[in-house]
């Protein structure tokens, strides 16, 4: 393989590691790794909020930290890349849950996060994130699940005991 095509392997790789790990910070309200994830140019649109990475961190820590649990799948991404720019396609199944009103409320939302990236010295962080809305529901808990015998998701953070150990600064540049 030539020098091209391994620095194509290696970028899809990076590329398929920053939305991973924007899924398991949101899922861990890490939010210091935000910054490992996105230049601090990037941009948002959500629909119901657009703004620059700072007003960005204050709302998704109040849309993600008021649930009890929270779970952001996504599929394989699309990834196209242009020299030092890409674009990424992912769908998602986002699930969380809230405690109030009890035994909770679950809600679940597909949807679509494009995601621009760009390559600067070497490092791939996003750009800008948007964010497509398929189809939300809302489902009202009629037993309160957490008295089984699972480890349930809940109270995530950075200091959860089941935390990720790895950070996300162990990600090779290209």
């Amino acid at each position: 393989m030539d020098e091209a095509g391994l620095d194509g392997l290696v970028s899809r790789a990076c590329l398929q590691d920053l939305v991973a790990d924007y899924a398991g910070l949101i899922d861990w309200i890490d939010w210091d790794a935000l910054d490992k994830v996105f230049w601090p140019d990037a941009q948002f649109d959500f629909g119901m909020f657009k703004g620059d990475l700072a007003a960005y961190r204050s709302f998704v820590c109040r849309l993600e930290e008021p649930y009890a649990r929270r779970l952001h799948l996504f599929g394989l991404p699309v990834i196209r890349i242009d020299g030092d720019r890409a674009r990424v396609d992912a769908g998602s199944l986002i699930t969380c849950r809230t405690d109030a009103p009890a035994p909770g409320i679950d809600d679940t939302f597909w949807g679509r996060y494009l995601f621009e990236a760009e390559r600067r010295d070497g490092e791939w962080r996003f750009s800008s994130l948007t964010y497509l809305l398929n189809l939300a529901e809302r489902v009202e808990r009629t037993a309160d699940d957490r008295a089984g015998p699972m480890n349930f998701g809940e109270g995530l953070s950075p200091h959860h005991p089941f935390a990720p150990r790895l950070t996300i600064d162990e990600r090779p540049k290209t």
